[in-house]
């Protein structure tokens, strides 16, 4: 699980050790520390619909931010 700025570097470390199938990442907004409760809210369901993406075998969605 990360933020979204740190997506790329997923992507870097990869490329040194690759995977047969795209690893499932939970990207959530960013940032996470020091934010009003609406924003941690949020955060929680991003977290929770990519846990439910997982277990139902589909891919997590990305923000779109």
């Amino acid at each position: 699980m990360l933020t979204q700025p740190f997506g790329p570097q997923i992507d870097r470390c990869m490329t040194y050790q690759p995977s047969d199938k795209a690893l499932p990442a939970i990207v959530i907004d960013h940032p996470t520390q020091m934010v009003d409760d609406e924003a941690l809210h949020l955060r929680a369901e991003q977290i929770t619909d990519a846990i439910l993406r997982l277990l139902n075998d589909q891919e997590p969605e990305n923000p779109s931010s």
